[in-house]
């Protein structure tokens, strides 16, 4: 079934969301995206991952428009801006693992269709769009449309 931007980003929103009720979340973005706000020294990466959590000391909040989160690097905090529609993955506790196609960078969507083919192959099964545990080796990726 094939969803609108506004659609999938609101979908994506309520996973994070909800997945923010465990302990953390990683979080896997795009940064070179218009609105990102991280350290400088992380800008020029094809991707970041950011480790989120609402009981960690610095303030985190969400909007309609993003995530805000004051985040610990190194010995200094940072705010962070992080626009939903830069989030192409995310990653819970549990080891369920989400991807949003439409916010993926070229490079990062090859790749992650290339582990699920190589999956597929590996496991003579195909791709369920189920999350699965990484315990057992079966494929952990769950595409999100």
């Amino acid at each position: 079934m094939m969803t609108t931007d506004r659609e999938a980003m609101t979908d994506q929103k309520t996973t994070i969301e909800k997945l923010l009720n465990d302990e953390q979340v990683l979080v896997h973005l795009n940064p070179q995206h218009a609105g990102v706000v991280i350290p400088a020294h992380l800008m020029d990466n094809r991707t970041v991952t950011l480790r989120l959590s609402r009981f960690f000391k610095g303030r985190m909040s969400t909007s309609s428009d993003q995530i805000t989160a004051e985040l610990l690097f190194g010995t200094e905090y940072f705010i962070c801006s992080i626009p939903w529609t830069s989030i192409w993955g995310a990653s819970s506790v549990r080891g369920e693992e989400f991807v949003w196609t439409e916010a993926a960078p070229a490079e990062i969507l090859s790749m992650v269709l290339a582990h699920q083919e190589s999956s597929r192959t590996l496991h003579g099964s195909s791709f369920t769009g189920r999350s699965r545990s990484t315990r057992n080796g079966a494929n952990h990726l769950r595409r999100v449309k």
